[in-house]
């Protein structure tokens, strides 16, 4: 194990990278009138932007793992994807929470609940908050191994949810929710294609992994 995989395996550095995104891009900013002219928007689009994007490297360890199966890095980043997701599942809490102040009254809360993209992202939010409240070992003990993981097998249907949610949301958007998009599909079709090759059968009909001589 490397110096860096070391560092990456530590809970209280995982915890500390996943707080000092807030901190940098959301706090600092704030504190130091960096946001412009309308900070709650910045802030909107900040922190949907960091919700987003920390639930898709959430998202992309699992096939990373298989397509790296022996990189400490990825490993030790692997050990902390629950904080990761339940990360993701903050930011968007804050993201929601601005997206209430920016509206500023209950009418025009009420008003934008009639626009698509908010319900999109009001579903993804939903998703993500079941996850982030399962994400322990006691809601492991209590559902079951094979259960727990079909549960939390929706934060791909979140991911889909919330980067249509953007691709809608207004100009600009897209740009930023597509490159997400292709990132997640090339990662995990490259996982698929790797265990489809590995447990490609063999001449005799007996799966072979790649460089075994079939029997």
């Amino acid at each position: 194990m490397t110096l860096v995989s070391r560092i990456l395996a530590r809970k209280i550095v995982a915890l500390a990278i996943l707080s000092g995104i807030g901190v940098c891009f959301l706090i600092v900013p704030a504190l130091t009138n960096q946001l412009g002219a309308n900070p709650i928007e910045r802030l909107l689009h900040v922190s949907g932007e960091i919700a987003i994007w920390t639930l898709g490297f959430a998202l992309s360890l699992t096939p990373l793992r298989v397509l790296f199966p022996r990189s400490a890095v990825v490993n030790a980043l692997n050990r902390h994807r629950r904080y990761i997701g339940v990360s993701a599942c903050i930011y968007g809490l804050i993201h929601f929470s601005c997206h209430l102040l920016y509206q500023g009254d209950l009418e025009d809360v009420l008003q934008s609940f009639s626009k698509p993209f908010i319900w999109f992202g009001l579903i993804g939010l939903t998703i993500l908050v079941l996850l982030a409240l399962t994400s322990n070992n006691w809601a492991v003990r209590k559902l079951g191994g094979k259960r727990w993981k079909l549960l939390h097998r929706l934060a791909y249907v979140a991911a889909i949810v919330l980067i249509y949610h953007q691709t809608i949301a207004g100009k600009g958007h897209w740009y930023v929710a597509r490159w997400l998009l292709f990132l997640l599909v090339a990662l995990e079709g490259a996982r698929l294609a790797k265990k489809f090759w590995l447990t490609k059968p063999s001449t005799t009909g007996v799966p072979t992994k790649v460089g075994e001589v079939p029997r």
